[in-house]
């Protein structure tokens, strides 16, 4: 027991240098470079997954952030490569946004940490059988596994530290984010119709182009629009000629 409150001292000074006493006995320049060591750890690998946050916030505020999250957040992994999104995890569900933070702030590390998600994802591993050149309207296509189609209150891709809006726009932003065969992730801004379809085929792996256009049309109040069968063609065709789309099941 007498160690483990050792244990608990000794950590909870690394995690709060300030805020928690130094353990009795433990020379305070050794104290330092443990304090250190452990904090630029985990400061690098954000900093690496987050670099248009840091870029944003400026040296002091984004260290504050830091160490609120290395004082505050209990992570559940062991992997170093998992800490960006135990940081995502600590401002969605934890961080209450002060006055001198951006309140986009949630947001814009969410989009960078989905190019870490995609760069390391498996989920392509098992694609399924698929015609690269299948009928997009009358086959089922086949969403890239390796995609997140994501919705914003914030235009998170064009906001940097010339460019740090007070409120949201009244139009959310949309866009879809994908792995292509060379291990690149790829962003592309899409709007409302589109992500809805890129849902749709997602969510249901039995529609025909055809039949999600289709149903796209009738939630948008043009059922049996020639005009939106059309435009929902040539999207298809659009989406896979970017790779977001691979083909047709087989």
């Amino acid at each position: 027991m007498e160690f483990q409150n050792y244990q608990r001292a000794f950590t909870g000074h690394i995690r709060d240098p300030k805020g928690a006493a130094r353990p009795k006995g433990v020379p305070a320049r050794r104290m330092k470079v443990y304090n250190e060591l452990l904090y630029n750890n985990i400061e690098s690998f954000l900093l690496a997954c987050f670099p248009v946050c840091r870029a944003i916030l400026g040296q002091r505020k984004w260290a504050r952030l830091v160490r609120e999250f290395f004082r505050e957040h209990r992570c559940h992994t062991p992997y170093f490569r998992q800490i960006p999104g135990e940081f995502l995890q600590y401002l969605q569900d934890i961080w209450q946004c002060p006055d001198d933070m951006p309140e986009f702030l949630p947001e814009l590390a969410h989009y960078e940490w989905v190019e870490l998600e995609l760069s390391t994802s498996t989920r392509d591993e098992e694609t399924p059988a698929h015609d690269a050149a299948g009928d997009l309207m009358q086959g089922r296509p086949l969403p890239n596994p390796v995609m997140q189609v994501l919705a914003y209150r914030y235009p998170v891709h064009k906001l940097g530290p010339r460019h740090k809006p007070k409120a949201a726009p009244d139009a959310p932003t949309f866009l879809i984010a994908f792995r292509n065969p060379d291990f690149d992730v790829r962003f592309s801004a899409i709007n409302a119709a589109t992500a809805r379809l890129l849902q749709m085929l997602l969510e249901d792996a039995s529609l025909t182009g055809q039949a999600a256009i289709a149903r796209l049309a009738a939630e948008m109040g043009q059922p049996e629009s020639p005009a939106m069968v059309e435009g929902g063609r040539q999207t298809l065709a659009e989406l896979q000629a970017m790779g977001a789309i691979l083909g047709t099941r087989s």
